[in-house]
């Protein structure tokens, strides 16, 4: 199966302005904004200073059902029956922001949950892992012998399985492969700015007979402006409960 990444998210989980990290970064963002006699900046009046941003419903196939077995190499196959593995794609999106308010930095977090009974998920491999340099466009990726993703110059039709991007823009950078909880990280470079949809699949391995994956979803950011820079949060740590970024992977 090919996949190719669409233009923009189909459904989105969440969508708002960020909002400033701790009551410091209030107090610095009144001072640079120029709201001096303001101690305790009005919330609406802050937020419409602040950039759009919205979180993708993940989407998820058994990795099986993608890229069957028995089209697999045979190392990758028997690799793939050690345990369950999944494709996991999340995106997220930056909207054009005002008055110079630029987002120079952002992570997106995957927390990959454990169930009932302790048995933990964790991330195999992650795409895009690294881009640093130059826009990259119609970037093509499949899943190797070692279950691990892999550039191709092969054409849909002519690979069992691939992904396809559209574009890529630097500079992302990914992290936590091993690990339970990996990110991407995006950081504005020269002559490209953070904005529109940013996509990521990840390869989930998971125990045998492990029957559900629960992930929680999270977006930091800097954002910065003339001779000053903010911590930002797309969700407050009191706020997270009725945000609903706890979603059900499997």
């Amino acid at each position: 199966m090919w996949l190719t990444v669409p233009d923009n998210p189909a459904n989105v989980l969440w969508e708002g302005n960020l909002q400033l990290a701790t009551e410091e970064a209030a107090k610095e963002a009144s001072r640079a904004w120029g709201w001096f006699d303001r101690k305790s900046p009005d919330a609406d009046e802050v937020a419409r200073e602040l950039p759009v941003v919205s979180i993708g419903q993940p989407e998820v196939w058994r990795l099986e059902e993608v890229y069957p077995f028995d089209l697999m190499p045979q190392v990758a196959s028997s690799r793939a029956s050690e345990a369950d593995f999944y494709l996991a794609r999340f995106s997220c999106s930056f909207r054009p922001v005002r008055k110079e308010k630029e987002v120079d930095w952002a992570r997106f977090l995957v927390r990959l949950l454990p169930d009932k009974d302790a048995r933990q998920p964790i991330a195999y491999d992650l795409h895009p892992h690294e881009v640093t340099h130059e826009v990259t466009r119609d970037m093509r990726v499949t899943v190797g012998p070692s279950l691990k993703f892999a550039e191709v110059e092969a054409k849909a039709g002519e690979m069992a399985f691939g992904l396809e991007y559209k574009e890529l823009q630097p500079s992302i950078s990914a992290a936590g492969i091993g690990e339970s909880n990996p990110s991407w990280d995006y950081e504005q470079v020269k002559g490209v700015k953070i904005l529109g949809s940013k996509w990521m699949h990840l390869l989930i391995k998971a125990p045998r007979g492990m029957e559900t994956i629960r992930a929680y979803l999270d977006l930091t950011a800097d954002i910065k402006g003339k001779g000053w820079r903010l911590p930002v949060v797309a969700i407050r740590d009191e706020d997270r409960a009725k945000a609903h970024l706890t979603v059900q992977l499997v």
